[in-house]
């Protein structure tokens, strides 16, 4: 009996040592696979009727500790937040300029101040004439231009949460097979590990996108919600729905994200995810630039609609109007204020054409000749002034220091956003590497267990050849 005993310990052994080996060498060919967690191969004493009977392999095993990744999680999404502010806010600044640029919208405002004041020595001059009609023009041009670009990027957005709404769906429907397959081998007794790594990372999936809870139930399925409790997946999965929208002006309002039939926009607005940071692009950070732009653009319009001249008289310069022809006069409602008139504005249609009204737009007013420039003067009098725009009425600016103002408020959002995901991913990349330390695999202490391994099936098998030399002995005396 007791070679036979030894003949099975050593057969256990041998099996033992196989099942360690085929770990090993798995985590050794995974060490650099991302979402891979180190497995655990087990094995305990093998008691039957209270006596030893070798050795029994278990589960494999992983170690995880799922406070450490939720954290992970959760600082993977305000990054994820964070880059994509950085990302429109960089390109908006890369057309909008910096603060000195010959591209700026405050640049374009200055050329014309200073076509004014050429204009103003020389009002016969008819050159000057044109300089200052195609300095407005190309002033009128940037704010349609910027204007196509603020409503260019918020239809971005809203196509990009589309495609990112379908991920998410696609994600919840991989985890809820997942749980399948999880809970079947959970009931087989058999590992679950691999099955949990390809989980846990499509989880991180979903939370770079949108800011979500989970937790595990007690046959390990995941139960996935929002980040203010909405269901998601449990049993049956919950769909996200959008419909995007294919164009924007400035007064589109674009749809809400739903899930299950519950508009949901303004809590994914207030926590993190990219869809999270496309929202607020899209409903906020966009439209605040929009108004400036539009409000600005106004301001000009009304400046230089109708000129006070002096001696109680004015002239209704009326250089730029709205597409239809419209002086700003004309407008509604009260305020003047109309939501894309960036986007319209243009140079009144009968300056083109004739550059020389620039000097006496209404005739018979140059009651010196051409060489009048009292209307010149005015206006650049109104450059130099201070006044209030319609949609900030209680911040006073030169309308040039408007113009700088919103070129640098662009500049220095762009700034903000650069600053904290810079910081965030500091801290991101220390949370990944203690993930790491604590479930990575470590190839060096993988090495060594190769070795013990190796050892323990070198051993076992020489047990295994001097259990039968014994047998062959036996059968010889017989």
């Amino acid at each position: 009996m007791s070679l036979t005993t030894s003949l099975l310990h050593a057969r256990s052994g041998m099996i033992a040592a196989q099942s360690g080996l085929d770990v090993v060498s798995r985590n050794i060919a995974n060490a650099e696979t991302e979402g891979y967690t180190k497995k655990s191969h087990n094995q305990e004493n093998l008691v039957i009727g209270g006596v030893g009977r070798g050795v029994k392999t278990n589960e494999v095993t992983r170690k995880v500790n799922d406070n450490l990744l939720r954290e992970l999680r959760d600082q993977n999404a305000s990054i994820e937040k964070l880059d994509v502010l950085d990302e429109f806010l960089g390109r908006l600044e890369l057309e909008f300029g910096k603060p000195g640029d010959k591209k700026s919208i405050a640049d374009k405002m200055t050329a014309l101040k200073s076509a004014f004041q050429t204009l103003s020595a020389a009002p016969e001059s008819s050159a000057s004439a044109i300089a200052l009609v195609t300095a407005a023009d190309e002033l009128a041009r940037s704010f349609n231009s910027f204007n196509n670009l603020i409503q260019e990027l918020r239809a971005e957005a809203d196509n990009r949460i589309s495609d990112f709404i379908g991920a998410i769906n696609n994600d919840l429907g991989l985890i809820k097979d997942l749980n399948t397959q999880i809970g079947q081998r959970n009931a087989a007794e058999k590992s679950t590990a691999d099955l949990e790594d390809k989980r846990d990372q499509l989880l991180l999936s979903i939370n770079k996108n949108i800011s979500i809870g989970s937790f595990k139930r007690s046959n390990d399925r995941l139960t996935i919600s929002t980040a203010d409790g909405r269901l998601m997946l449990d049993d049956t999965q919950i769909p996200l729905a959008f419909n995007s929208t294919s164009s924007f002006v400035a007064t589109t309002t674009g749809n809400g994200v739903t899930l299950g039939g519950v508009d949901i926009t303004a809590n994914i607005k207030t926590r993190d995810g990219v869809i999270s940071g496309l929202l607020t692009l899209r409903d906020t950070v966009l439209p605040q630039f929009q108004t400036k732009l539009d409000d600005l653009a106004l301001e000009i319009a009304k400046q230089l609609d109708v000129v006070d001249v002096g001696g109680g008289a004015s002239e209704a310069l009326n250089l730029f109007t709205d597409s239809a022809g419209n002086a700003p006069a004309a407008f509604t409602p009260a305020d003047n204020f109309t939501a894309g008139f960036a986007g319209n504005i243009q140079v009144r249609a009968a300056l083109k054409t004739d550059p020389s009204l620039v000097t006496d737009p209404t005739g018979g007013y140059t009651v010196l000749g051409k060489s009048d420039n009292k209307l010149q003067l005015a206006i650049i009098a109104l450059f130099e002034g201070q006044t209030a725009l319609s949609q900030a009425p209680t911040v006073n600016n030169t309308i040039e220091g408007f113009a700088s103002s919103l070129v640098g408020d662009v500049a220095t959002s762009k700034a903000e956003y650069e600053t904290q995901l810079k910081f965030q991913t500091v801290f991101r990349d220390q949370i990944r590497d203690r993930v790491e330390n604590e479930s990575g695999v470590n190839t060096d202490e993988e090495l060594t267990n190769l070795i013990t391994l190796e050892a323990a099936f070198g051993a076992s098998a020489r047990v295994l050849n001097a259990v039968q030399r014994a047998f062959d002995e036996v059968i010889n005396i017989l």
